[in-house]
């Protein structure tokens, strides 16, 4: 086979899945991630060769709706590879956005702490950017600190992992911190509805949902806990919901923080918010 007719096959298959261009997006990396096969190579239609059972088992993932990213095992996050498994949330390119905002506000030899860090992808690329800060990261997930502590050691990276649960005070150190971030769970049960199979049917409902009646729990634990371990010039940045936007910095505000400002993404959607002691 040709690397050509092996993306035309692919492509054409993922169509019914994904809209085109997405489909044709898809085809380009598992051909080079997988198969050494770059767009170059489709474009010139160099010949291919294909271990069989290893292009079916790749089919038929993809054809069952996991993310590529599952099945190829990684995933790129400001300029570096993660990898990823089913014990995570794919990094998305809202959270770099929220990376790049901390990275810009972080003072000299920092302490930061990211709470629910699942791939690492914050904590790690903080850590990676930022030598000079001392970074830890809490999960509860036991699975998803493996996949942060290996993230870590592949990008050589200094992070303290700890197996804790945000929404349980008893747990929280006295320890202070110059910045405290978080991409917590923010969807609602009810917004599942509107989901792609491919994000629902896969990646782990205990890192992407909350309950219809109470959006906003990972939001105040998260306010509270930065109420009273922030130092007195440091942020906490968090991701949010979309729709939600007013009520998480309505949170913020009545934990005691004073500056709280809410941040819309590239697409112009509400999806951050910093808050201060003060501005």
């Amino acid at each position: 086979m040709s690397a050509q007719s092996l993306f035309r096959a692919l492509s054409g298959r993922l169509t019914g899945l994904y809209d085109g261009q997405e489909a044709k997006a898809i085809a380009y990396l598992v051909l080079k991630e997988q198969f050494g096969l770059d767009r170059t190579a489709v474009l010139t239609d160099q010949p291919a060769s294909v271990d069989g059972d290893t292009w079916s088992t790749l089919l038929d993932r993809l054809l069952a709706g996991e993310p590529v990213q599952y099945v190829l095992g990684r995933a790129d996050f400001y300029g570096r590879s993660f990898s990823v498994t089913p014990a995570v949330l794919i990094p998305r390119p809202e959270t770099e956005e929220l990376v790049h905002w901390a990275l810009q506000l972080l003072p000299e030899s920092a302490s930061v702490v990211d709470l629910g860090t699942g791939s690492g992808c914050i904590a790690v690329s903080v850590a990676a950017e930022r030598p000079d800060a001392r970074v830890e990261a809490w999960d509860i997930s036991q699975e998803a600190l493996t996949v942060a502590k290996a993230n870590a050691a592949a990008l050589t990276t200094a992070v303290g992992f700890h197996l804790r649960d945000m929404l349980d005070e008893s747990t929280w150190p006295s320890e202070t911190f110059d910045a405290i971030l978080s991409n917590p769970p923010y969807v609602k049960n009810e917004e599942a509805a509107g989901m792609l199979p491919h994000v629902l049917d896969h990646e782990p409902h205990l890192a992407l949902f909350v309950e219809d009646n109470d959006p906003l729990l990972f939001y105040r634990s998260i306010a509270r806990f930065a109420a009273g371990r922030l130092r007195p010039s440091g942020f906490c940045l968090v991701e949010i919901n979309q729709a939600l936007g007013p009520e998480t910095a309505a949170a913020f505000t009545q934990a005691g923080f004073s500056s709280v400002e809410i941040r819309k993404d590239l697409s112009g959607r509400d999806r951050m918010i910093l808050a201060r002691h003060s501005s």
